[in-house]
């Protein structure tokens, strides 16, 4: 922390000593989060199981924290030559939780918050180039930069995180905006047998335009992304054996059926990858929003068992009112077959951020305090009613949401999945027999213009089928309810 800050201080006593036409402006923001946040039963894909529930499903003991103190930080520095040319950089510090923990029980300069130990894990967050195409209005951006698809409901359940490419923005006329972009989302080489890895066509590009028509009282937003996948790409997980968000449930592995058996082969094909969708809002009178947001997605592969296409559809309706904003959000999103060797039904995602109102399973307020952290709606459908902004006193305000939502999974499918060496819970999977209502109170008090404070409460009613989640010894799974507290801070500047 000491070397990076230095590191910024030299950068910025050296740009303000340059003058004259390469002088440089140096502006500095960030964000400081911290976060207390004590739960039950949420342990990522291992939520809505106590100490009991995991030792009759899982035959082992359960390994949960039931509180964590966390905080992070995101520092950035915009170099401003003009306002045709610009660069930012951002470090982020952080997430590490106060305590520690170690690593094999022993102290780590890279742990953070442990006693006698130093926050070492400083990573870059954003770095890119901002800068104007001479004599026109075209900006183009490039680098390692926030991407976000049109999303007027809930948020994009596709993309709404950085990364690694090109964008260029043009304005049209007065109602219309084009940006088209190019991501470079993976450059991960698959390892071979022999240790060695296949860099030719190990890469996922994805091209994409967006089209944003703004009029007096709606606004839409058409667009479409398709991309490639090297046929030698390695499989993007961060849950287990399950799917990447652009892939079925079996990876990168072709499924067949051989005397009734499902089996399991390399599937060394490449993969075509579309997405195509239109969000709009329309205000018919100042107070009243509606929106809809729609996608369709698909993957082209040589063998069916690995192609992957489904849609999502949202919609919103919010009256503002002087003391608080009613509102109602729905979506549907397909789910998979009892099929396994037809591919998946669910619609693709990347990294998304949905956020329908239910903030202990899908997305969080600022992504630190524990969540079930489902951040696309793949699966599922839903609706949440929700009063929000309900303020009595000054600086201080209230969201309060009840949202019941179910899976559009096939019952046949956790099986499936979990007797072929695939890993799926009712945290990250829900069948047509699964159901959950959670309910959600936020808090948010301005204490200053740059401080604010948050205190999240969340109980989630589980209506688990017990009948599709048994355990090995093919006894009916045990589930139990789950909550969630916490009280965060952001400092920003």
């Amino acid at each position: 922390m000491k070397k990076l800050l230095t590191l910024f201080l030299a950068a910025g006593m050296t740009l303000t000593a340059a003058h004259g036409a390469s002088a440089v402006e140096l502006k500095a923001s960030g964000i400081y989060d911290f976060s207390f946040s004590g739960s039950s039963n949420m342990n990522g894909n291992r939520s809505f199981m106590d100490s009991s529930d995991h030792r009759h499903n899982l035959k082992r003991e359960l390994r949960g924290r039931k509180f964590d103190a966390l905080q992070r930080m995101r520092l950035g520095l915009e170099f401003v030559m003009s306002e045709q040319l610009s660069a930012f950089y951002q470090a982020q510090i952080g997430t590490y939780y106060w305590g520690g923990p170690y690593k094999g029980g022993k102290k780590a300069e890279s742990d953070g918050g442990a006693l006698a130990t130093r926050a070492a894990n400083v990573t870059t967050r954003l770095a890119y180039l901002d800068w104007m195409i001479p004599t026109t209005d075209i900006h183009v951006r490039m680098g390692q930069q926030p991407f976000a698809l049109p999303a007027f409901v809930a948020g994009s359940p596709i993309l709404d995180d950085p990364a690694a490419g090109v964008a260029v923005s043009a304005p049209v006329n007065s109602w219309l905006d084009l940006t088209g972009f190019w991501i470079r989302a993976v450059s991960d080489p698959l390892k071979t047998s022999t240790g060695e890895y296949e860099y030719d066509s190990a890469d996922v590009d994805l091209f994409g335009l967006v089209a944003d028509m703004k009029f007096d009282c709606f606004r839409l937003a058409p667009w479409a992304v398709v991309g490639h996948g090297g046929k030698n790409f390695s499989e993007v997980s961060n849950a287990g054996g399950t799917a990447s968000g652009v892939l079925p449930f079996n990876g990168m592995n072709r499924l067949r059926r051989d005397n009734g058996a499902l089996v399991s082969d390399p599937d060394n094909s490449s993969s075509t990858i579309w997405f195509a969708g239109i969000s709009g809002e329309f205000r018919p009178f100042d107070p009243m929003r509606l929106a809809l947001d729609f996608y369709y997605s698909a993957t082209d592969n040589a063998h069916a068992s690995t192609e992957r296409d489904g849609w999502y559809v949202a919609g919103l309706a919010e009256y503002e009112l002087p003391w608080f904003v009613p509102a109602v959000v729905a979506w549907y999103a397909s789910g998979d077959d009892s099929n396994a060797t037809n591919g998946s039904e669910q619609p693709l995602t990347l990294s998304g951020g949905f956020d329908p109102g239910a903030r202990a399973y899908f997305d969080g307020r600022f992504n630190i305090a524990n969540t079930i952290d489902k951040c696309d709606a793949g699966g599922t459908w839903g609706v949440s009613a929700q009063i929000n902004k309900l303020s009595f006193l000054k600086d201080l305000h209230h969201d309060f949401a009840v949202t019941y939502f179910q899976g559009t999974n096939s019952k046949k499918m956790p099986e499936i999945i979990n007797r072929n060496g695939g890993e799926v819970s009712p945290a990250d999977y829900l069948t047509r027999g699964d159901s959950i209502i959670e309910v959600d109170f936020n808090s948010t008090y301005q204490i200053y213009k740059n401080l604010v404070a948050v205190l999240e409460l969340s109980y989630l009613f589980q209506d688990i089928d017990d009948n599709v989640w048994r355990n090995a010894d093919n006894q009916k799974g045990d589930f139990s309810d789950a909550w969630r507290a916490a009280l965060n801070f952001r400092y920003k500047f």
